[in-house]
Formats: structure tokens, sequence, C-alpha cells
């Protein structure tokens, strides 16, 4: 069940005795391919937090070094809504001036290159 505090992770690998490198949850051991953000919050004590990239998704985790306890804070919407993780990847959002295919998600023929006969 989530909790307010997030859940429990066990934390497997670190780089430099700081940031994420792979965690476990659920029963799923998970990667971290990038550490998009850190930040600490000091109220009743102090949390350091990492947004990090999975193949799975985003994942907000958080750390208490006097404890030394790791939580998972948010993660991907594929884990909250189980037909998601039915259908296709997703769909990231592409940038300025590009546009996806027409054909209803099928992938595009790349164009072949004419050669002039003389």
């Amino acid at each position: 069940m989530f909790s307010k505090s997030g859940e429990k992770i066990d934390m497997v690998a670190t780089r430099y005795d700081y940031f994420p490198a792979s965690f476990r949850w659920r029963g799923r051991r998970l990667e971290v391919m990038a550490v998009e953000k850190c930040w600490t919050t000091q109220r009743r004590q102090m949390l350091r937090q990492f947004r990090v990239r999975t193949e799975a998704g985003v994942f907000v985790l958080s750390c208490e070094p006097a404890k030394d306890v790791w939580r998972v804070r948010r993660w991907p919407l594929t884990y909250w809504l189980p037909w998601l993780r039915k259908g296709e990847a997703p769909r990231y959002p592409l940038p300025r001036r590009q546009r996806r295919p027409a054909l209803g998600g099928l992938a595009m023929q790349p164009a072949t290159a004419r050669v002039k006969r003389s």
C-alpha cells in the first residue's frame, strides 16, 4: 500500500557513495541510466532526493542519511494503471518541427535514393 512517506527500497549499488546506481523495488532490480536532478530538503530530518531515469521510467528516490534508509517517492504512471503496460511503448513528446508518422504508429520507410542513368 502507498504511504505518504513512500515505500522502502533496497539500494543495491551507489556511485561515489552518494548517487543511486541500481535498486530493488517490488521484486524488480532497476538500473539507473541517469540522475536527472538531486536536491536536499531539511525539515524534521535531512533528506537527499534524486530524480532518476530507468528503463521502466522516471522515479523520485529519497535517502535519510542518518538512518541509511532509501525510499521511492514517485514512480511511473504505468505502475498505477496496469492496462498501460499491455500497450505500446510510451510516446514521449518530440522536439518542435518534428512530426510522428500519420500511419497509426507504423514506422516510416526510409527514402530511397534515385540514380540518374545517362
